[in-house]
């Protein structure tokens, strides 16, 4: 681990109030000693933020400040950053839901923090804490993809990207359709980057069909991302039975092929977070390809699409290749990726098409 990630994850250690880290050390005791939560006494309420920023949004949005730095600086398969970037998807779903309003300036210049009651809400919803240990580097695919739990519970997808030449990319967008997918689609064809769009069900309206058929018209690819994202509250799948992962999927699966005509072959668990026995089920029961990502944007991170930009060319130019992550729901991220496919084909950069994941699977 380098210095300035040990400094970090120092620091996000100690980011709880001496109150409430004396609690939530007196919560996990009463948890690893078997009580149920609902007898463990509520902890004492924090100070809520000053001025007319909801203590919500402040708290959330200093906990995103927080696990961006941890995502930033981290090797993007290590546990620090497996914990942060799934928090911080979750968090800024979070804040989007609240809205920011005339707090979101307000917040910006909050310092970097995880309260109690957050740190508390993403254990519940990612299942940190669980009880045995669990081996770290479970295989999928040989030289493909692995299974790494962090916290010796939370199974998260590892990627690899060993078949793609120097200089190779595929582009992904998660979480879509959205107002703003068809202006992403369209560039994406006329850098002639042919992508990977990985969809939820719940979008899928009539809007959201016509999004997605005009995507596989503009030459790409359309794959399974889960109904919601992935539970209804925004749980991963590890919440889920496989069975259930399986209905869900399936049911994606026949939308997205009335709608774009064609069957998808991929599918990207939200977070990343899914076991080795519901991979395996989804891979050879609905016929999906796993895919992760080698090089997460965290376009979650920012609203700055000016840094974003700057941040992503640096990740690729650093690692020379890999599957990019990007999300084609935030307005940060279409600035940022109409201005990236132009920088990739003019510094060298081939988008690749995503059959190249397929062919990679199946050892070809």
């Amino acid at each position: 681990m380098n210095l300035k990630l040990m400094i970090l994850t120092a620091v996000l250690a100690g980011l709880f109030s001496h109150a409430a880290a004396g609690e939530f050390a007196d919560l996990q005791r009463l948890r690893a000693a078997g009580v149920p939560a609902a007898a463990v006494p509520a902890p004492a309420q924090e100070p809520a933020y000053s001025g007319d920023l909801a203590p919500a949004y402040g708290e959330y949005y200093s906990a995103l400040k927080a696990y961006s730095e941890i995502a930033f600086v981290s090797p993007q398969d290590s546990p620090q950053y497996l914990e942060a970037a799934a928090a911080g998807q979750y968090l800024r779903a979070r804040l989007e839901a609240l809205g920011g309003g005339p707090g979101e300036e307000a917040a910006a210049r909050l310092p970097g923090a995880v309260s109690f009651r957050v740190a508390s809400e993403l254990e519940d919803v990612f299942g940190y804490g669980g009880r045995g240990a669990a081996a770290r580097g479970v295989p999928i695919k040989a030289g493909y993809c692995q299974i790494n739990y962090v916290k010796n519970s939370v199974p998260f997808l590892v990627q690899h990207d060993g078949f793609l030449n120097k200089g190779e990319v595929i582009l992904t967008f998660d979480d879509g359709p959205g107002p703003l997918t068809e202006e992403v689609s369209a560039a994406m064809r006329a850098g002639k980057a042919p992508s990977l769009f990985f969809v939820l069900g719940a979008s899928l309206g009539a809007s959201g069909k016509a999004r997605i058929k005009k995507e596989t018209e503009d030459g790409h690819f359309v794959g399974v991302h889960g109904y919601y994202h992935a539970t209804q509250s925004s749980k991963p799948f590890t919440a889920l039975s496989t069975g259930e992962i399986l209905k869900q999927l399936g049911g994606v699966k026949n939308s997205i092929t009335a709608a774009a005509g064609r069957q998808p072959g991929f599918f990207r668990p939200p977070y990343g977070v899914i076991t080795p026995e519901a991979v395996k089920a989804i891979a050879s029961g609905l016929g999906l390809v796993p895919v992760g990502w080698t090089i997460d944007t965290l376009d979650w991170s920012t609203k700055d699409p000016d840094l974003l930009f700057k941040k992503t060319v640096a990740m690729i130019q650093q690692r020379g290749k890999g599957i990019v992550l990007m999300h084609d729901i935030h307005p940060q991220s279409r600035t940022a990726a109409l201005r990236l496919v132009k920088w990739l084909g003019a510094n060298g950069y081939k988008a690749v098409s995503p059959e190249r994941l397929t062919a990679a699977y199946e050892g070809k």
